[in-house]
């Protein structure tokens, strides 16, 4: 909902850049995949790459919104590898769109307006990230109970790849009662890696070699940081 005010009271006028930001409120992998499609058209993808990192970096900001209202104590113990995670993404998209030439960002424009304004409206996502949540609840406990925590951490992995807002929410809800808040972070940090390697993987099968490889490398410096913060708990 944040995404979509910002974007309906700043409007298209900023560009490609806050685009992606917006996007990335909504559904980071979404904004990632339509960039990911803009670069075959395009010879150079350091702007692309840095609007998609950015668009990852907003939906770090999102976790605050996920984790907060469900378990305060957690996300103060999340919070030094939230934040290293967010200078990270932030350096490396700032590098990228420093590094680009401009390009006409009119059809990514389009596509990331769309697709925000479909996914906030209409009642399927809504429905289905319910059920997805219903579903990584039962299963991450079943494995808790029957395999213990590698159980647990191995069915949250497998559940990264659908995204990892469900998952939030899952731990939220755990983290100081059925498993402790450094075992969730823990989990947490894995299951944020395999979501960040499942949207490479979905860039390298809908974007360009250059842009896939500039987004693998940005993505596996900001997961090497996340680990940093498992130092702090």
């Amino acid at each position: 909902l944040l995404g979509f005010v910002m974007s309906k009271f700043v409007g298209q006028e900023r560009g490609q850049t806050f685009s992606s930001l917006v996007g990335g409120f909504v559904s980071s992998t979404l904004t990632t995949q339509s960039l990911a499609q803009q670069s075959k058209q395009q010879s150079n993808s350091n702007h692309l790459v840095g609007a998609a990192i950015l668009a990852n970096l907003a939906s770090f900001f999102q976790i605050f919104l996920l984790v907060g209202p469900l378990n305060r104590e957690w996300l103060g113990a999340i919070f030094p590898t939230l934040l290293v995670m967010i200078a990270t993404a932030s350096l490396i998209s700032l590098y990228f769109l420093r590094m680009s030439v401009k390009s006409d960002p009119g059809d990514v424009e389009k596509q990331a307006s769309e697709s925000s304004e479909k996914r906030i409206f209409s009642l399927v996502p809504a429905l289905q990230f319910a059920l997805l949540l219903s579903l990584v609840k039962i299963v991450t406990n079943l494995c808790l109970i029957l395999f213990g925590k590698a159980g647990f951490i191995v069915s949250s992995i497998i559940a990264s790849f659908a995204g990892i807002d469900a998952i939030l929410v899952n731990l939220a809800g755990m983290a100081g009662n059925s498993i402790t808040f450094s075992f969730a972070l823990f989990t947490f940090v894995l299951v944020n890696a395999t979501n960040l390697l499942a949207k490479t993987f979905y860039c390298y099968l809908q974007g360009s070699r250059e842009f896939t490889l500039k987004f693998l490398f940005s993505v596996l410096i900001i997961i090497a940081s996340s680990f940093i913060g498992l130092l702090f708990v």
